[in-house]
């Protein structure tokens, strides 16, 4: 897996590359010749596809296979017998610096390689690939970007391109300007996803295809969901145009025109997180489980003087709305890392033996030698502390988002999201009126989700929600409190909520309308459920 993972190399499953080349040979079938790009030709499974394909084949009048492996290379080489094939033994990087050709199609599965495991070279060399295609973000995030837009490039005036692709193409931020380019490249853009893993190796990565032709009679963006993937070989899909390109998110795929027609109504009348409230990252560490500590911890190093309480992560405060203090003495007795160690220059540390000795244990564990820690005055004196906030928003979630009230009055890591209510709204409105399917849905098209089904939201992500606030008094918050933690699952609170808050936002919304409201955040909820 390691070496998988330094390489990229996560090899094509056989029917997904039939099925593709066969479906391309119908798009292509009015040209009597071709020429083909593979980028990555890694096993070959492309390159076999196309000339195993009888139609296709005949129309070959060159492939390109381009691979960085030398035995890869000459494994297809013996397999494929063709004197169209051109099996290039290099690095695509490489192989694209100066080269001016154009092809009819371009094929691949590009690797997957996150930055931190890119080399120097290979980064400089994806930063000149997006200046040269004018994107803003210039440093890669992961390899694949920087060879769809160079594929793009080597895509004829008349071509058509078609990658395999992980999902982030449609959720995060820094995908962002490659899907305006796409847009703009391509008259007609065809998207495939999947609700099963194509690539069992490489855990909780979704995958997507992703079909840009030049030109097309049907121009625009066009959607298909497969649920599994001999549906494909099975012609058992059908796709679908979506207008609605108003998100820079195109996660709201899965949903029909006149579902994103009455999100898009109400998102409108509706204000959003950031105007009820101000919220801003938690505490950052650098090293959490030195400086988050538990009871026993502090008794055994006598940290007494020296900690403050915390809440770590998300999971400690599964199903409830409101971190009490009892709900907190209940993660002390249970050990948990509750304390923040919390030193500053005012601190005596000499005279006490006993905390002395726990930053040398921190030394030795190399604590102090970690990014955030090293670039501090003193690497035990964590930065930036100030005080606890009214509330929480942990930016990770499985089941639903989590917003809470912090009535522990605690401190809380950068795994939340503080939050400060502005004048003229209450921590208690917010969180009832945050609990409903519109918000919901919207958290589900805003964040994105990868391994296990985790939800995440970026700060921007989470200020950008709306919200129909919904003043509640404090007896009836009370009874909600209650309620919810009574809950069998987040659909009965949506469906209780629902009706008080939805119906308020807009008198006009009526019974159907909001029966599907809840039935697109369930929809959208199991799509990221189903698909890890």
């Amino acid at each position: 897996m390691k070496n998988k993972k330094l390489s990229g190399s996560f090899y094509t499953p056989k029917t997904l590359a039939e099925f593709l080349v066969n479906y391309l040979s119908g798009k292509m079938k009015d040209k009597t010749s071709v020429s083909i790009l593979e980028p990555s030709a890694g096993d070959g499974i492309f390159v076999k596809s196309l000339f195993n394909h009888g139609a296709f084949s005949k129309k070959i009048q060159k492939i390109v296979a381009v691979e960085q492996s030398k035995r890869e290379l000459n494994k297809m080489a013996k397999e494929v017998k063709g004197e169209s094939l051109v099996a290039i033994h290099a690095d695509f990087l490489e192989f694209q610096l100066g080269n001016e050709q154009k092809f009819s199609l371009v094929l691949g599965n590009p690797p997957y390689i996150k930055n931190n495991l890119l080399k120097k070279q290979q980064i400089e060399k994806c930063k000149a690939i997006h200046q040269s295609a004018k994107l803003a973000d210039t440093r890669p995030k992961n390899i694949w970007t920087s060879f769809l837009v160079r594929c793009i490039e080597f895509t004829d005036d008349n071509g058509v391109l078609a990658f395999v692709l992980p999902s982030e193409l449609l959720q995060v931020k820094f995908a962002e300007e490659l899907r305006s380019l796409i847009l703009k490249e391509f008259e007609r853009v065809e998207i495939f996803t999947f609700n099963e893993l194509l690539f069992k190796d490489c855990k909780g990565q979704d995958t997507l295809l992703l079909i840009g032709e030049r030109k097309s009679q049907e121009k625009g963006v066009f959607y298909c969901n497969i649920d599994k993937l001999a549906d494909l070989s099975e012609s058992k899909f059908t796709l679908a145009q979506n207008a609605k390109m108003k998100e820079s998110k195109w996660t709201h795929h899965h949903l029909e025109t006149d579902e994103i027609d009455l999100l898009e109504k109400i998102k409108g009348n509706l204000k959003t997180v950031e105007d009820y409230c101000s919220s801003r990252a938690g505490i950052v560490t650098g090293a959490n489980d030195y400086f988050i500590v538990d009871a026993n911890t502090v008794e055994k190093y006598s940290l007494q003087d020296f900690i403050k309480p915390i809440i770590q992560k998300g999971v400690f405060v599964n199903g409830s709305v409101v971190l009490s203090d009892e709900e907190f003495q209940i993660l002390v007795d249970n050990s948990k890392p509750t304390y923040l160690m919390a030193l500053d220059k005012n601190s005596v540390i000499r005279k006490n033996a006993k905390l002395w000795n726990y930053l040398e244990i921190g030394k030795e564990r190399l604590i102090h030698k970690r990014y955030k820690t090293s670039i501090r005055n003193k690497w035990y004196e964590v930065p930036n502390i100030g005080t606890p906030a009214e509330g929480f928003f942990f930016k990770r979630c499985n089941q639903y988002p989590k917003l809470l009230k912090n009535s522990a009055n605690v401190l809380a890591t950068d795994s939340a999201y503080t939050i400060t209510m502005k004048d003229g709204y209450e921590i208690e409105s917010l969180i009832f009126s945050f609990y409903n399917s519109v918000t919901l849905a919207f958290a589900e098209l805003y964040g994105r989700y990868y391994g296990g089904g985790v939800l995440e939201l970026t700060p921007n992500e989470f200020k950008k929600l709306p919200v129909p606030y919904f003043n509640v008094t404090g007896s009836n918050f009370n009874s909600y409190v209650s309620d919810f933690k009574d809950k069998t699952s987040i659909k009965e609170v949506c469906k209780r909520n629902d009706r008080i808050i939805l119906k308020s936002s807009d008198k006009n919304l009526d019974d159907d309308s909001i029966a599907k409201l809840y039935n697109i955040r369930e929809k959208l909820y199991f799509r990221r459920i189903k698909t890890n």
